[in-house]
């Protein structure tokens, strides 16, 4: 019967619907793999995910990370970098050294529906080594790292608790030697209270990471308060200012420090200014800024500055005092004029005004100053040429003078066209 309703129209239809479902799904799925083909990738240093165990803790590991081959289509490896977990169960395990098989695993993605991955992991295990867990109930150490300012005091620091619980791996407790917290009080002038966070330390201070601590911060108070035996003062440089020469002028002057903390009884403290000064400083000898480093007095050989440095260095600004001078009557003269030739030049004479520190400018004469034309080179003519300017003094230069005039009229002739003229002029005289 079944043979021949194979020979049946309908049972021909239902054969090539069949063979079309299949052919369709072959093309379809050739035009995606065209379009989307699959391709292989390897993704290194994976982490590895540890599941702890609760009865022992990990000690060390042959691997931390994995190198994970995931085969998938072009479009979906890329999206895989965080989707991919590796991890060791450790949960079951006691201690001891221990084989222990990776899982690889990857986050479902709504556009990988179709083509899971394949996936090949290497290193397919690891070993590990577990210790048994440890506890100890250990006292708290607080270390005052940076102390408070000077003239400042404090007490014992204060806890909130006493003792901490600390967890390890046996070998690891057996190293720990403390549990510490540190405290700066460099900034504190005033009681403060603040939460610390502990560590866990061996015998050479060193901080052992590996140690669990519970709780991991304590709060801690502690009284910081001004002492009676140390005050801070004021200093003031005790500068001359008489002793600064003629012709200088004493400007500006910084100094550091600009206080200090004297220690001593607190009766002979309260005895003190709140200002002390230096040792004089002369200004005798200097004309231009210097240092001074100077003690600071103090009324009492009991009373001893805190830190031991009992001198300031003081910074002193001298400067010239400028005046303004003026010299008339200066000449004028010439060089670089070729013989045969004339020359005259108006005015002869010229005023300088001169300005430059007192000390300088006071001594100065007409005669310190040179004032010149330059004529090298020049055909006969009339100029106005700009003179150059030469001084005696050192310390002044040209920038220093100014003259007036600042241009002379210049006139050059030859010296045959001169005595033509004047042949004239002669026979006009007999």
């Amino acid at each position: 019967m079944i043979w021949r309703w194979a020979q049946t129209k309908a049972a021909g239809n239902l054969l090539w619907l069949g063979v079309s479902l299949l052919l369709a799904v072959g093309v379809w799925y050739i035009a995606v793999t065209s379009a989307d083909p699959i391709q292989q990738r390897r993704f290194s240093s994976v982490p590895i995910q540890f599941v702890e165990s609760d009865a022992a803790v990990m000690t060390n590991s042959s691997a931390r990370s994995a190198i994970v081959t995931v085969q998938g289509s072009q479009a979906s490896l890329p999206r895989l970098v965080e989707e991919i977990q590796v991890r060791a169960d450790l949960s079951r395990l006691g201690p001891g050294a221990h084989t222990v098989p990776l899982g690889v695993s990857v986050e479902p993605n709504a556009s990988d529906n179709i083509r899971r991955p394949v996936l090949r992991i290497q290193p397919a295990q690891i070993v590990v080594d577990l210790e048994s867990i440890e506890s100890r109930t250990m006292a708290i150490e607080i270390v005052i790292t940076d102390p408070p300012p000077i003239g400042y005091r404090h007490d014992e620091p204060q806890l909130d608790i006493a003792e901490v619980v600390a967890t390890s791996a046996a070998s690891h407790m057996a190293q720990v030697t403390a549990i510490r917290g540190e405290l700066d009080l460099s900034t504190s002038r005033s009681p403060l209270e603040q939460e610390v966070r502990l560590y866990a330390v061996d015998a050479g201070g060193g901080r052992l990471n590996s140690v669990t601590l519970s709780p991991q911060t304590v709060r801690v108070s502690a009284r910081v308060s001004r002492r009676d035996d140390v005050r801070q003062f004021s200093v003031r440089p005790n500068i001359l200012l008489h002793t600064l020469a003629e012709g200088f002028l004493f400007k500006d002057y910084s100094y550091d420090p600009a206080s200090i903390f004297i220690s001593g009884a607190p009766e002979q403290l309260a005895q003190l200014s709140d200002t002390l000064l230096t040792e004089r400083i002369s200004l005798a000898g200097h004309q231009e800024n210097f240092e001074s480093t100077v003690p600071i007095l103090l009324p009492d050989d009991d009373l001893f500055v805190m830190g031991g440095n009992n001198n300031i260095t003081v910074a002193i600004d001298i400067i010239p005092i400028i005046v303004s001078r003026q010299l008339d009557s200066i000449n004028v003269d010439q060089f670089g004029l070729k013989g045969g030739f004339a020359v005259t030049i108006a005015p002869r004479t010229v005023s300088a005004i001169v300005n430059g520190p007192v000390a300088l400018v006071d001594s100065l004469t007409a005669a310190d100053i040179q004032v010149s034309v330059d004529l090298d080179g020049l055909a006969p003519g009339v100029y106005d040429l700009a003179p150059s300017i030469a001084i005696n003094q050192g310390e002044l230069s040209e920038a220093n003078v100014s003259l007036s005039p600042s241009i002379l009229n210049v006139e050059i002739t030859s010296s045959a066209a001169s005595d033509s003229e004047a042949e004239p002029e002669a026979l006009l005289e007999g």
